[in-house]
């Protein structure tokens, strides 16, 4: 595999074509590979509540000077005190490989010399490419080059 700069948009191998860049060639072949999953588990987070009562103190002062009164008094407060707990496992879906539709193209872009050129393309492109037979001209935009 070629060496590249830094940030230069290499990902597994494949070198992103740049946005909105149409090519031709002849249709050589295709490849579709599959989306590949496995189960994954992670915790089960429930709230959890339980009633609980704090004492609130309340004072209320009357008169003034030598004759001021302070009366105080309690009251019982209830709230909900929650929390989030682990309560088990939950099972789901995890993508480990994204599904990708690849076509080959011979003669890219009238070049008699670049052939067995893979892109990267969407699935319509490819339905599209699977109907054609091998040696049709065809046209599309990729997502990027390689497969």
């Amino acid at each position: 595999m070629p060496t590249s700069p830094v940030g230069s948009g290499v990902v597994d191998g494949t070198v992103p074509s740049p946005p909105d860049r149409t090519v031709s060639g002849l249709r050589d072949d295709t490849r579709h590979v599959t989306r590949k999953t496995t189960t994954g588990t992670r915790p089960r987070m429930v709230k959890r509540c339980t009633s609980r009562v704090r004492r609130v103190k309340h004072t209320s002062t009357s008169g003034t000077g030598h004759r001021k009164r302070t009366r105080t008094w309690y009251t019982d407060d209830s709230y909900k005190d929650c929390k989030n707990v682990q309560q088990g496992t939950t099972s789901y879906t995890r993508v480990v490989r994204r599904a990708r539709w690849c076509v080959e193209l011979d003669n890219v872009g009238g070049n008699s010399t670049e052939d067995d050129v893979w892109y990267e393309v969407e699935s319509d492109v490819y339905r599209k490419a699977t109907q054609l037979k091998e040696g049709a001209k065809l046209s599309f935009t990729p997502l990027r080059r390689g497969c």
